[in-house]
């Protein structure tokens, strides 16, 4: 009685321990697929700050600008001289050329920081995208593993069943 019932203990083994694989292998990928999903969350954050970075550092070229075209107002008027024409108005339309070329690069750096995030954020959104298929993938194949153990049990134990009969 003992030779019909190994077989089907053997697959009993064989399936348990597919089972427990596969298990293992979906929670591996889900951990997998939320790492991923939490370093996309942090990468837009990460764009978020720099984009507000970059408004920040704008504004305060705009600052410094005002700043320095007030003092050679200041200075003008003092020596006596306007800034609407001359050398002061040069030195006036100088200043904003320079802060508004500094704006420029400002913004352009801010953009090419939020650019990085952004396609780090779509990376990980790859990978999680990537993991939950390996998950499903291990789900597929465990079953079809388990599956073909099933079987074997079943062809061992009829052809034991067949010997005895």
């Amino acid at each position: 009685m003992c030779g019909p019932a190994l077989p089907i203990f053997a697959a009993g083994l064989a399936v348990a321990g597919q089972g427990i694989s596969t298990i293992s292998a979906i929670h591996q990928a889900q951990y997998q697929r939320d790492v991923a999903l939490r370093q996309a969350d942090l990468q837009r954050s990460a764009g978020r700050d720099a984009q507000a970075e970059t408004n920040r550092a704008i504004q305060d070229q705009y600052r410094q600008m005002a700043a320095d075209e007030g003092r050679q107002r200041v200075a003008a008027a003092a020596g006596g001289v306007g800034v609407e024409f001359g050398t002061a108005a040069e030195a006036v339309d100088s200043t904003r050329l320079t802060g508004s070329a500094r704006v420029a690069d400002i913004a352009m750096q801010g953009a090419g920081a939020v650019r990085q995030t952004d396609a780090g954020a779509a990376f990980a959104m790859g990978r999680a995208s990537a993991a939950s298929a390996q998950g499903q993938t291990a789900l597929m194949s465990g079953l079809v593993d388990m599956g073909q153990s099933v079987l074997s049990g079943v062809r061992q134990y009829g052809a034991v069943r067949a010997r005895i009969g």
